[in-house]
């Protein structure tokens, strides 16, 4: 059914270039009024094609509901001349412009330069002192079509004038000219979860009976996954070998007729990371998590084990700091989970990696960076002691971040803790926080003999919490 229409569209478009292309824009006769299309950037007073022709409509009187409203641009019978093609790409757009102001109820034609967009390909366009415009467009000839199966294309006008603005589409149809695909290669081979490159060029039939290179920009699918031509109509597809399957190649765009090519897809043992994670928490923990996919697997496999490794620049000097066996099956297996932690090892970066066999092909994930900054409390002191019961008791410290070295860490939280002597639960007393030299201090009842502590915790989403050293304050009767 495709292919039909295209086929009436391409008989179409060379019939509109014998009648209306070459004669240019003498070959549109000025619409009619009450013809055409009229399109407004927002709804307000009707006004017709004859008063944008005689002039200025008489002024009304300002109300409540207009007087605030701003001048705008409206496009009055707008319509493209013919069926364009890579054959003809040329059309005539022609209309009328008009600028209204719901201010006075009045309206003018719109007289100036304005553009009209075809994909990337703007045209430069200007009206007459009746705001009337009749120009020749060039297309481009790899736009999309105004959706799936929509063998059109359109213009978008634009104009704008003291602020005033105003904008359009028009649709013109497009013929679709014949052209073939010629790949590579029909056969694609490699391991499970690589890229698998579908490669070729498109050309297209011209009037004198030669092949040329499909205008850039061009879309062309293969199973699923789509790429566009470059200048010389290559184009290069590429998406991850899956299972052994068939992929049709074809184009998506209705420029072109061609002749869907089949590329068989062989594919071997391999393996395939997806959404991996790496986060260093606040307590100096890394927790890393991804997806790992294994097809096509031979027989008399039933485990493959993931390393976790670190490095300090994300490429070189790799090391395993933790391994995950993950249980296996020959043929496809469902994605599994696959999840651990380890201690961090200090700035640098982390990955997953299958190091795989000479049976089944192996892969890793990408570096993720996992990072915290290191903080301390170097300094803690709590006195004095001994201290009589009912006495104060006074605690205070430092806290300090590591970054190229150890500096005071200000503005931050610190929490105090105590914790009776005999017992092993510890109790929230109050907090405070640092001054510009990373010092905190506060004051406490001495009640009974214990222990005391500081805390950063929780810490921030970029720094590790840290703890104090723990004092002793013998409490008397």
């Amino acid at each position: 059914m495709k292919k039909h229409i295209r086929a009436v569209l391409c008989a179409a478009t060379a019939t509109a270039a014998v009648l209306t292309v070459p004669a240019a824009a003498r070959a549109v006769a000025p619409f009619t009024q009450g013809s055409g299309a009229r399109t407004v950037t927002t709804a307000q007073t009707e006004t017709t094609a004859s008063r944008a022709q005689t002039g200025p409509a008489a002024s009304a009187a300002p109300t409540a509901s207009t007087e605030n409203q701003k001048a705008f641009l409206s496009f009055d019978h707008v319509a493209a001349a013919n069926v364009v093609s890579l054959a003809y790409p040329d059309t005539v757009v022609s209309g009328y412009i008009t600028v209204h102001d719901p201010r006075t109820g009045s309206t003018k034609p719109f007289t100036g330069a304005f553009t009209a967009r075809t994909g990337s390909v703007i045209t430069q366009l200007a009206t007459d002192a009746r705001g009337r415009f009749e120009s020749r467009v060039t297309v481009s000839g790899a736009e999309n079509g105004d959706g799936e199966d929509s063998y059109k294309t359109s213009l978008h006008l634009a104009a704008e004038a003291d602020g005033a603005r105003g904008e359009t589409s028009v649709p013109v149809p497009v013929g679709a000219v014949t052209a073939r695909i010629a790949l590579d290669s029909p056969t694609l081979t490699g391991p499970y979860g690589t890229d698998a490159r579908v490669g070729g060029t498109v050309t297209w039939e011209s009037a004198d009976g030669t092949w040329q290179p499909v205008p850039a920009g061009a879309a062309i699918s293969a199973g699923g996954a789509t790429a566009r031509t470059d200048d010389a109509g290559r184009f290069t597809v590429v998406q991850p070998f899956r299972g052994d399957t068939t992929w049709k190649t074809q184009d998506n765009t209705p420029w072109l007729s061609t002749t869907n090519m089949n590329v068989t897809v062989d594919t071997t043992a391999g393996t395939a990371f997806t959404d991996f994670t790496a986060e260093a928490d606040a307590d100096e923990n890394v927790k890393v998590k991804a997806r790992f996919e294994r097809g096509e697997i031979p027989a008399g496999v039933t485990s493959l084990t993931v390393d976790v490794q670190y490095s300090p620049d994300g490429e070189t000097g790799w090391t395993t700091r933790r391994s995950v066996d993950v249980a296996t099956v020959p043929g496809t297996n469902a994605p599994a989970r696959v999840e651990t932690t380890l201690h961090y090892p200090g700035p640098g970066f982390v990955r997953m990696q299958y190091a795989g066999t000479p049976d089944v092909h192996g892969s890793a994930t990408p570096a993720v960076r996992a990072v915290r900054t290191p903080t301390a409390v170097p300094v803690f002191n709590a006195a004095p002691g001994p201290v009589g019961k009912g006495g104060p008791i006074a605690v205070a410290g430092k806290l300090t971040r590591r970054e190229q070295a150890w500096e005071p860490f200000a503005s931050q939280t610190v929490h105090y803790y105590f914790r009776p002597a005999g017992e092993t639960a510890w109790t929230l007393m109050g907090s405070s926080r640092t001054d510009a030299d990373g010092a905190f201090a506060g004051e406490f009842t001495a009640e009974r003999t214990g222990f005391w502590t500081a805390r950063y915790a929780p810490a921030d989403a970029t720094h590790f919490q840290a703890a104090s050293r723990v004092a002793e304050v013998v409490v008397t009767p």
